[in-house]
């Protein structure tokens, strides 16, 4: 059934009595289209590999029969495309304050360089379990204008994963409570400067309508170095042990889970909730695959899968599981950070490294300095049997690659599963 325009927010009714453009056929542009269509607009969808060719192209004389442009994440703010928009005077969002606008309910949005997505997946299910109606949204896979759309309860909790590429051009995404997990090193080929980067996350907190802002110490440190207002009262400390806080046995009792669950727990307290609600939730949490997934042992070896590490702080904070140094099998495609440093911290931390990828042979450059023992393979079955070969009963194997997996898969899922059926074709040990 179609909505009637003056359901639309304020800032968008009088944008859509033309055309809506909207860039990107994904996931994000099908639920912004989506949502469109069900108030009864119009939309073009553009893509420039995939639909129609004719909605391929998209230029300033294609732009000036749009007031409205809808960016999916994967382009950058200085597109071709986007540059063509904003020259035609067309308002640009993405699509994340699209569906942000229409929510009624209350928004705890969640950003930072790694947890964020085992922190969204874990409040959402903490709050459900807990008798309040919440849904998980926005990076983790399932856009908030698909929610919307859809005809979830506006009046719901939103727990919205928001990533640097979503948060880059946001103007209507006012979250009641922001968490940003940390801040380190990543997606420099995209935000060129490590500045760049946060203060594109930092533009959330200019966007906040409520009072609750936690961070950890990273982002305070960051932020100060910056000159920017970091407020006091939301840093969250690890200051208390897993015991402590009731969670031994569970996902959450070693690092950097625990960082995580701390700042759940902040945001949860915030809220004058039961905490033994939060605990029992904890107790009954499962990660997704490939984040510091023990796979097996054998022979006392230890095979660990954190595909889903894609940048050198997700790295550090995986090495801080193991008290000896681990076998590690990493590499994939750079994102723009410092190879050096990051080879000069890590080396004391690792037995030895076993490099796929892009990054490959400019990595074990950078380690063999450090005399590190450090080999290059060509497919990661080959990395895995050299890892295999170089460990002892006792030993940990880590696949925490610290790149992007595009170069050799189409994500880090199949890079994790590709790691699995390494492991299973060995022979016995």
């Amino acid at each position: 059934m179609s909505l009637l325009h003056t359901d639309l927010p304020k800032w968008l009714a009088p944008l859509v009595s033309s055309p809506v453009a909207i860039f990107g056929s994904a996931s994000s542009g099908q639920a912004a289209s989506n949502l469109l269509e069900g108030f009864g607009c119009e939309c073009d969808v553009f893509d420039q590999k995939h639909g129609d060719p004719a909605f391929s192209v998209f230029d300033e004389t294609v732009a000036d029969r749009y007031k409205l442009v809808v960016v999916s994440p994967g382009f950058p703010a200085d597109h071709p495309w986007l540059e063509a928009a904003k020259a035609a005077k067309c308002k640009v969002v993405p699509e994340i304050d699209l569906g942000a606008s229409m929510w009624k309910g209350s928004l705890v949005v969640i950003t930072g360089t790694n947890g964020k997505t085992t922190l969204t997946e874990f409040l959402s299910a903490a709050f459900s379990s807990a008798g309040i109606e919440a849904y998980a949204c926005g990076n983790i896979g399932r856009p908030i204008s698909s929610l919307v759309a859809e005809g979830c309860n506006l009046e719901a909790v939103a727990v919205c994963e928001v990533s640097s590429f979503q948060a880059e051009l946001c103007q209507h995404l006012h979250a009641d409570s922001l968490l940003w997990t940390n801040f380190d090193e990543d997606h420099l080929d995209r935000h060129k400067t490590l500045e760049n980067y946060f203060r594109t996350k930092y533009h959330l907190v200019d966007l906040q309508r409520g009072d609750v802002f936690l961070f950890d110490e990273s982002v305070k440190e960051y932020g100060e170095q910056l000159g920017l207002e970091i407020p006091e009262g939301g840093l969250v400390e690890d200051t208390l042990s897993a015991s402590e806080m009731g969670v031994s046995g569970t996902i959450f009792e070693t690092l950097p889970e625990r960082n995580t669950y701390l700042i759940a727990r902040s945001l949860w307290l915030s809220m004058g909730l039961d905490e033994g609600e939060l605990i029992e939730a904890a107790n009954n949490f499962k990660k997704s695959p490939h984040r510091m997934e023990l796979i097996e042992n054998r022979d006392g070896i230890s095979f660990w899968d954190d595909s889903k590490s894609t940048n050198f702080h997700s790295v550090y904070g995986a090495l801080k599981r193991f008290e000896n140094p681990v076998v590690w099998i990493g590499g994939g495609k750079n994102k723009g950070g410092d190879l050096q440093r990051f080879a000069k911290r890590v080396t004391g931390q690792l037995r030895s490294a076993h490099l796929i990828g892009e990054t490959a042979e400019e990595l074990a450059a950078a380690f063999r300095e450090h005399e590190l023992p450090t080999h290059v393979y060509e497919d990661l079955d080959q990395a895995v049997a050299g890892a295999v070969a170089d460990a002892e009963s006792g030993t940990n194997i880590l696949l925490s690659p610290g790149f992007a997996s595009l170069d050799m898969f189409d994500g880090y899922s199949q890079r994790g599963e590709a790691f699995r059926r390494a492991i299973s074709h060995l022979s016995d040990l």
